[in-house]
């Protein structure tokens, strides 16, 4: 049995009622692909055209008029079948027969005369048999490689799987959910690709998605602790700690190689609020620096409030302690102008 359609349109973004009335009357004002695409993502048909099955599936029947004369538009005719909601659509543009088809053109004549001299369309009729099929696929090739026509249809997203490869998100195993839009990490997906990622890298993502001032500081010092079981102890044997090659003194190691830090700011209140730790711009950072540098650094966040946006505490005010909020006098500059204030340093991870 013929399924139902099954895929839910928004009622504004339906065909409209008199679409098949307009492309019937007048089909050279339409454009083959665009015509296509427009059925694919507005009918509601359960299967993309180029995918169903079995050609019953399918909203209508493509072939090619058999004529001599060079295509004056890509759409020769549509027509409705009688007693059915099946419509057959013939083309100029591409076939086997024509002038430009790969056929002779005595093939061509042949077919035309059988069928409006007298009345035989059993040639051409055996030809759409395979025009239908070949011209779905080449406008399903053509669909497969545009971004626009992969947003279409929520089942249609092969150009998006095309950009998780680039990213590595190609694997459904890959896929986990997180904070980040996909379509934001495709974007940048020029970035995400490269061999080699670097600061300048990060600084650009950041910059790109967030829209704020930010800068990557390189080379932060931190103490690395050394676990007892690591630590010098006095032995002897040939794997004993040496001076100088493989024995330290104490329980953590001085490192400047493996920590950075990500300074944002001047922010304006409510841009400062948004990045305060387990916010949601400060998951979307953390989930940034996961999908760039992955786990092999450590980082941490600074959060350079702006000068205007520095006031008092106020009891009727919402605040956070520790975090948007400051005991004492306000720090000024030599003209007597608040300074941006950068105390909160945060782990996000």
């Amino acid at each position: 049995m013929m399924q139902e359609n099954s895929i839910s349109i928004h009622p504004l973004c339906r065909l409209p009622d008199d679409f098949w009335q307009q492309l019937t009357q007048t089909p050279w004002q339409f454009d083959l692909f665009q015509t296509l695409r427009r059925i694919d993502a507005q009918s509601g048909a359960n299967y993309m055209l180029g995918f169903a099955p079995l050609p019953k599936y399918d909203l209508l029947r493509l072939g090619q008029k058999a004529s001599m004369i060079f295509a004056p538009s890509t759409i020769a005719e549509v027509k409705q079948r009688e007693n059915s909601k099946l419509y057959d659509m013939l083309i100029y543009s591409f076939g086997l027969f024509g002038p430009n088809g790969p056929l002779p053109l005595h093939m061509t004549e042949y077919a035309y005369t059988r069928q409006y001299t007298h009345q035989d369309p059993t040639l051409s009729a055996f030809a759409n048999l395979f025009h239908h099929r070949l011209i779905l696929l080449f406008y399903r090739a053509w669909a497969n490689t545009q971004p626009t026509v992969s947003l279409d249809r929520q089942d249609n997203q092969r150009f998006c799987h095309y950009f998780s490869c680039l990213v590595g998100m190609g694997l459904p195993a890959q896929q986990k959910p997180d904070t980040i839009n996909d379509h934001a990490r495709y974007f940048l997906s020029g970035h995400l690709s490269r061999q080699w990622h670097n600061a300048e890298g990060l600084e650009k993502i950041l910059s790109c998605y967030f829209h704020v001032p930010l800068k990557i500081v390189q080379n932060i010092p931190q103490w690395l602790k050394v676990e007892v079981q690591d630590q010098t102890r006095l032995k002897a044997g040939r794997n004993m700690p040496r001076l100088g090659k493989s024995a330290f003194l104490g329980i953590a190691l001085y490192d400047v190689q493996h920590k950075f830090r990500i300074k944002l700011g001047p922010l304006k209140l409510a841009e400062y609020k948004m990045f305060l730790p387990e916010e949601s711009k400060s998951r979307q950072l953390r989930d940034w620096v996961y999908q760039y540098l992955g786990i092999e650094y450590t980082w941490d966040v600074q959060l350079i409030l702006h000068q205007s946006e520095i006031k008092g505490i106020c009891l009727s005010e919402p605040i956070k302690l520790g975090l948007s909020s400051w005991l004492g006098k306000i720090e000024r500059d030599k003209n007597k102008q608040p300074i941006h204030r950068g105390d909160l340093i945060y782990k996000p991870e």
